[in-house]
C-alpha cells in the first residue's frame, strides 16, 4: 500500500513536471517570438532554469525506480508528497508568466495602436491605412518560398508594417490633408516621416525594426528617399513598401479616388522593375484578388 501511494505521488508529479516543461519551452519560444532587440535572446537564466526542469524530471524518474525496485519507507512517501507539491507549484508558476507575457505584448499592442490612432485622427482619408498595409505584408508573407520565410521574424515584420508610418504624426495637417500638389518646402516635410519614426522607435524595445521603418520608401533603382538600391534595402522594408504601395493606390484619398484591384496592380507591374523587388512583386501577384478585397479598410 505504501509503495502504490509513493508511486502514484512520483507518476503524477513527473507527469506535472513534463507538462511544464513544455510549457515552459512554449513561454520561452514566443517570448524570443514577441519581444525585441536583445530581450528576444534566451538568457542564461532561462536556459539554467530549463536545465533544472529537465533534471528535476530525471529526479522523479530516479525516485521511481526507486520505488519499484528497493524498499520504501515513510520518509519517502513525504519526498514523494513534497515533490509532488513542488511540481504543481513549478506548472502554476509557468502558467502564470504565460499569462504575464501575454497580458505584455497586449499592451505593447495596445500601444501601438494608440499610436496608429492618432495619426488617423490627423488624416480621415488615410483612416485604417497602417492596419491594411500589416494584413497585406502578412498575405505576402505566407505567399513567399520557404527560404525567404525562414529569413524573417514574422512577428517584427507585422510589428514594422503597422507602425511604418508613426512618424507621420510630425507631419503637419496641411501638409497631410492638402488636396493638391505640395511645393518643395511641403513634400520635404512628408519626405522626413521615416526618419522621424525611426527616431522614435530608436529609444524604446522596437529599435530592432526602426530601420525598416526608415526605409519603407526606398525604390530598387535607388531614387527613393534616401537614395538606397537593391539588396542594400532591406528585405521588410521592400515588404512594406509593395503592401504600402497597393494600399495608397486601392484606397480613397482627398486628390483622388480609389483605383481598382486591375488598376493599381497593373500599375505596379510597370514601376516593378524601377520600384519594387521583381521577385517579391511576383510572390504579390499570387495573392487572391478576393482575399485583398475583402481586407480594403
Amino acid at each position: 500500500m505504501l509503495q502504490a501511494v509513493i508511486l502514484a505521488w512520483l507518476l503524477l508529479g513527473g507527469g506535472i513536471t513534463v507538462c511544464a516543461t513544455v510549457r515552459y519551452h512554449i513561454l520561452l519560444q514566443y517570448s524570443q517570438g514577441e519581444s525585441h532587440s536583445s530581450f528576444g535572446e534566451m538568457s542564461w537564466v532561462e536556459r539554467t532554469s530549463l536545465s533544472l526542469l529537465y533534471l528535476f524530471i530525471l529526479g522523479f524518474i530516479g525516485g521511481i525506480s526507486y520505488a519499484l525496485l528497493g524498499e520504501v519507507a515513510y520518509i519517502s512517501l513525504f519526498v514523494s508528497g513534497a515533490l509532488f507539491l513542488c511540481s504543481l507549484f513549478i506548472l502554476f508558476a509557468v502558467n502564470a508568466q504565460i499569462r504575464l507575457a501575454v497580458r505584455l505584448r497586449l499592451k505593447t499592442m495596445e500601444l501601438m495602436r494608440t499610436v496608429v490612432n492618432a495619426i488617423d485622427m490627423k488624416d480621415a482619408y488615410t483612416k485604417g491605412h497602417s492596419e491594411h498595409v500589416q494584413k497585406l505584408v502578412a498575405l505576402l508573407y505566407e505567399h513567399l518560398d520557404g527560404t525567404a520565410k525562414a529569413g524573417i521574424d514574422k512577428s517584427r515584420l507585422m510589428d514594422a508594417a503597422l507602425l511604418h508610418d508613426c512618424g507621420k504624426i510630425s507631419v503637419r495637417d496641411g501638409v497631410l490633408n492638402k488636396p493638391g500638389r505640395l511645393t518643395i518646402e511641403e513634400w520635404a516635410d512628408m519626405k522626413s516621416h521615416p526618419l522621424t519614426g525611426k527616431k522614435m522607435l530608436d529609444d524604446t524595445c522596437f529599435s530592432d525594426i526602426s530601420d525598416w521603418v526608415l526605409y519603407h520608401h526606398e525604390r530598387m533603382d535607388g531614387k527613393g528617399y534616401f537614395g538606397l538600391e537593391e539588396e542594400d534595402i532591406p528585405l521588410e522594408s521592400r515588404m512594406i513598401s509593395i503592401a504600402d504601395t497597393y494600399s495608397a493606390l486601392t484606397t480613397n484619398r482627398i486628390y483622388r479616388p480609389r483605383l481598382s484591384h486591375e488598376e493599381a496592380v497593373e500599375i505596379m507591374i510597370i514601376a516593378s522593375d524601377s520600384q519594387f523587388d521583381a521577385t517579391l512583386m511576383q510572390s504579390f501577384l499570387k495573392i487572391n484578388k478576393r482575399i485583398l478585397n475583402n481586407i480594403r479598410p
